[in-house]
């Protein structure tokens, strides 16, 4: 296990337990009521997250208490199937009556150890370097202000885009060779191939296993029924796909429902067709369909002339804006 923060409040630390995640949905809560990020958590997603295959709860997880209270937490998450470089995403949180105290501090430097030490443990022949990433809502300047000082740089900035559903959505328009089909188990794995092959060409993006896929595709928030695939006429092969999912938990704080795209692409023979254009409609039909306010989806902010301005002609315009932090370390 990875040695204990270096902690001046000199808190009781002990890894993350499964017992332990209600208690910190309502640290998590009491953090967000604090910084208002545009998403925010569920406790069915916790419990998702907690069981996901290979985690390592021992050395990927920290909780720190004042007494019987939980008051802090850190939480690593390896991209156990990233190669290079090898990626670990780091989340945590400070309770607000616990702030500057120098636990955030403490954490972060934790966290950063946990990664190198997962990164040296696991490291086989042809792996590359480590990479550590934190994603914050760009409005929390106190959690961006803890990155920035323990050298973390900015790198990326995500923009996330919202149509508003006022009425019905335009048909898609039909694409010569292709039929659109919602997803089901039986198209997860050519669901998959698609994605890997959509995204070969995209520097950073690495192949998702079939593990890692099917617990996205069944999760809590995942609404298959919203999901469209564009086939081939004869269902040989996925094309593209709009895959999405509901986050009611960000409703309330947003003020209106929403259905979200999480992953759309299109295999590269067929890009430039319209099918990611037919792929969004049917999805907004969808989302129609179920009595939601708005479509919404996330971009990469830098790729203005790609995939911003096909949304922004679909009617999608930025609300929202999170940065990605990232520390590298030599492999």
């Amino acid at each position: 296990m990875t040695d204990r923060p270096d902690d001046p409040t000199q808190l009781d630390w002990s890894p993350l337990t499964r017992g332990d995640l209600d208690e910190l949905s309502g640290l998590l809560t009491a953090i967000e009521h604090l910084d208002e990020p545009d998403e925010r958590h569920s406790t069915a997603e916790l419990y998702e997250i907690f069981d996901e295959v290979g985690s390592d709860h021992g050395r990927e997880t920290l909780v720190g208490r004042s007494g019987p209270s939980m008051v802090a937490y850190a939480w690593n998450h390896p991209q156990r199937y990233d190669v290079s470089p090898r990626r670990v995403y780091c989340t945590g949180g400070v309770h607000p009556g616990w702030r500057r105290h120098g636990v955030g501090h403490a954490l972060l430097r934790w966290q950063l150890a946990a990664s190198r030490a997962w990164c040296e443990a696991t490291r086989q022949p042809g792996h590359g370097p480590l990479q550590a990433l934190c994603v914050v809502d760009e409005k929390v300047s106190d959690q961006r202000r803890l990155y920035e000082s323990v050298g973390l740089q900015a790198q990326r900035w995500l923009a996330d885009m919202t149509r508003r559903l006022d009425g019905p959505p335009p048909r898609p328009l039909a694409v010569p060779g292709v039929r659109l089909v919602p997803l089901a188990p039986e198209w997860f794995e050519p669901t998959l191939l698609a994605h890997n092959a959509a995204f070969a060409d995209r520097q950073g993006v690495q192949p998702i296993d079939a593990d890692s896929w099917r617990e996205q595709l069944t999760r809590s928030a995942c609404r298959p029924h919203w999901s469209w695939l564009a086939v081939t006429e004869d269902g040989a092969e996925v094309v593209g796909y709009a895959l999405s999912s509901a986050y009611e938990q960000d409703w309330p704080a947003q003020g209106f429902s929403q259905g979200w795209t999480d992953r759309l692409g299109v295999r590269p023979p067929w890009r430039g067709r319209g099918v990611a254009s037919a792929l969004l409609y049917r999805s907004m039909q969808s989302f129609h369909a179920a009595g939601l306010d708005a479509a919404g989806l996330g971009v990469d902010a830098d790729d203005e002339k790609g995939a911003v301005r096909l949304y922004q002609h679909l009617g999608y315009r930025p609300v929202s804006m999170f940065v990605t932090y990232v520390h590298d370390e030599a492999g």
